[in-house]
């Protein structure tokens, strides 16, 4: 059987579209692990604060972590509520907007281009009305006055800690945990 010059050009195209769909799949899954890993690094430290971190005295029943806006950990914090903080069971709270946020340890915002409507004053408060540790991974998260900052540096996530910020938040920190960070917000 002959194929004409017209075949020849669609079995061509169709193998160059073939073999786009599989570079693309191919960069979309890198980038997906990638990102995976880094919320992966992010929930195992929101975590580990809770070892870092000292909060003022509380009857609440359980520890609570809270995320506002989209949620990029997707499943990965669910595994925290089998574990504890402070002597008491972690909850993994999800809210779509600042205003409904209470009674939460931890507090982290989404990235401002997934979450617009949060404005970082308004975050803050929540951090010095519910002594709440607020973290998040949105640029100079930490050096516009939110506690802790998730800062990718040379594809690692360091820590960008405002002392400042925590200390208005009636909170306490481990040295140890300064020792690993970059400090930010002094005067």
């Amino acid at each position: 059987m002959l194929l004409s010059s017209q075949d020849g050009f669609f079995a061509k195209l169709l193998a160059t579209v073939a073999h786009f769909f599989l570079l693309i799949s191919l960069t979309t899954s890198s980038v997906c692990a990638e990102e995976s890993l880094e919320y992966k690094i992010k929930a195992a430290y929101l975590y580990n604060f809770t070892k870092f971190i000292s909060w003022p005295e509380t009857t609440a029943a359980t520890f609570n972590i809270c995320v506002v806006g989209d949620d990029p950990f997707n499943d990965l914090l669910n595994g925290l509520e089998s574990k504890s903080a402070l002597g008491k069971p972690i909850r993994i709270l999800r809210y779509s907007s600042l205003a409904e946020v209470k009674n939460c340890q931890i507090v982290y915002f989404d990235n401002t281009d997934r979450l617009p409507n949060i404005v970082l004053p308004n975050a803050l408060l929540v951090g010095n009305l519910h002594n709440s540790l607020t973290v998040s991974g949105q640029p100079f998260f930490a050096e516009s006055g939110g506690m802790i900052g998730f800062v990718l540096e040379e594809e690692k996530v360091k820590l960008h800690i405002n002392l400042k910020a925590l200390k208005q938040g009636g909170l306490g920190i481990s040295a140890k945990l300064i020792e690993v960070s970059t400090l930010v917000g002094e005067d």
